[in-house]
């Protein structure tokens, strides 16, 4: 495992050559030093159903001291940033160390006026959820297992024109999950190629297209598990049971994303738009259907005042998933950002449509946290600053979402002692679906004095109500930390 961190370490060494020697280079280095403190509390509602096992309540308590190294180098054409925040920390709990890691490089050349290469990476060695790209809403590391990620991204961008250009980019995700064992989660290897443009026909007219392929592999469990399960499914009265097997237990799966926008400039202040999107995944496991959705979305973006905008679109929504019959719904957003004073802000958004969830720090064997999903989500972030260095905020999240998961149409109906064979298609959609509400909220204060210091409280409560089961829980969370960060050279 050190071998393959040191090998991650070493990638983005690469980037250096973006950053070549030049007389109007400026250079520094800046440096730090947080310490904190972080209690998290997490007590889960078990089901009582015969041969699953209770999720253990989680108590987190948490002392960490984290050095802080930045250097960065910077020209006319290209920057080159380095950031090194190892923590060591100390859990109270089973009275253990252990020494997480944050490290990063982001770099870009502008090798002509108009082509500019971007690259950067970031490893992650830590049990902090909130350090996670939460993508969708199962991304969150509850019950604070340890984890690595590295995410190593390639960008080239080429203006052709005034507001026009094309781009082309490559990213490669990974997700290790530590101490798995029978009955953990699947850790998996995330690669996309993506490309776009841009092109502006005039002053009130321009469209803006991108298009990606990804391409999922997953590694699942300890293969006792693997065997067992394989072992239940051969029992399933599918037309596919006799075949089933090992491999066709795999998560693994290519996805295709393609985005049009058109966007009419109809005044400074008011801007219309037409926008599709298209999302497509087929898997590789004979389990999972495959599926495609389609949203229209017609809006507009509003700047009623300095202090007020807002954004406002919707449209009709059309998903098919393989075997199953075609559905309309619809797509529907609206996001406002208001500066009520000068030192305070608000900003709010509803959301409702639908996304297709593949990949999650919580998938488990039997994919849990994948399938196509149908979402309500309300956002609130509210910011003050009570006095000079002393700011506020408070936010609140709630989210209502619908899942599919062909797997638990399965545990469903062979848990009900019912077979799967006379069951016509749409019956069995409906046993597959499970709902999820997740609430959230919280709030931060955050003082700054004598220049370089920051001390902050962080006080997060989040809960969640899941059909599924060992899925629902409430978490408490708070986290203290003092810190200091100064440049230390610059030449």
């Amino acid at each position: 495992m050190l071998k393959k961190k040191l090998i991650l370490f070493m990638i983005p060494v690469s980037a250096l050559c973006l950053a070549q020697t030049s007389h109007a280079r400026l250079n520094t280095l800046t440096g730090g030093l947080t310490t904190g403190y972080d209690f998290d509390e997490t007590k889960y509602e078990n089901s009582t159903v015969e041969g699953i096992p209770p999720t253990e309540n989680s108590y987190f308590k948490q002392f960490n001291i984290a050095p802080l190294l930045i250097l960065e180098t910077t020209s006319s054409r290209d920057n080159l940033t380095i950031r090194f925040n190892p923590s060591f920390t100390y859990d109270q709990e089973t009275s253990q160390n252990d020494i997480d890691h944050n490290f990063s490089i982001v770099a870009y050349r502008d090798f002509t006026r108009r082509l500019r290469l971007e690259l950067s990476n970031g490893f992650i060695y830590s049990n902090d959820p909130e350090l996670l790209e939460q993508e969708i809403s199962s991304d969150y590391n509850r019950g604070r297992r340890r984890y690595w990620t590295n995410n190593f991204h390639f960008n080239s961008n080429y203006t052709y024109a005034t507001g026009s250009s094309v781009g082309a980019g490559y990213t490669y995700r990974i997700l290790r999950n530590d101490d798995t064992g029978p009955g953990g989660y699947e850790d998996y290897d995330r690669h996309i190629a993506d490309l776009s443009l841009q092109h502006q026909f005039n002053a009130a007219w321009n469209i803006a297209l991108t298009t990606s392929y990804t391409r999922g592999l997953f590694d699942p469990p300890d293969s006792e598990v693997v065997g067992s399960t394989g072992e239940e499914l051969e029992g399933i009265p599918l037309e596919t049971a006799d075949t089933i097997d090992e491999e066709d237990l795999s998560s693994d799966l290519s996805e295709y994303r393609t985005s049009t926008t058109v966007n009419w400039l109809f005044s400074p202040r008011k801007t219309f738009f037409i926008s599709h999107t298209f999302m497509g995944s087929d898997y590789d496991d004979t389990l999972r259907n495959n599926s495609e959705l389609h949203d229209l979305t017609l809006g507009t973006r509003y700047q009623h005042t300095r202090q007020l905008s807002f954004e406002l679109g919707g449209g009709p929504s059309y998903e098919k998933t393989e075997t199953f019959d075609g559905t309309w719904n619809y797509n529907a957003h609206f996001n406002l950002d208001y500066n009520i004073a000068e030192n305070s802000s608000l900003a709010a958004s509803v959301t409702k449509g639908y996304e297709q969830q593949n990949f999650s720090q919580n998938n488990s064997l039997l994919g849990g946290d994948q399938g196509l999903t149908e979402f309500w989500q309300w956002n609130l972030n509210f910011s003050h600053e009570l006095i000079t260095d002393l700011t506020a905020t408070l936010f609140a999240t709630y989210r209502d979402e619908r899942q599919e998961n062909s797997l638990q149409g399965i545990f469903n109906s062979t848990d009900s002692e019912t077979t799967l064979e006379p069951l016509d298609n749409e019956t069995f959609r409906e046993e597959s679906t499970f709902d999820r509400k997740i609430y959230q909220a919280g709030g931060s204060l955050s003082y700054d004095f004598l220049r370089w210091y920051t001390a902050s409280v962080r006080y997060t409560y989040r809960q969640q109500d899941s059909d599924q089961i060992n899925d629902s829980y409430d978490e408490h969370r708070v986290y203290l930390t003092l810190s200091v960060q100064k440049e230390l050279l610059r030449w």
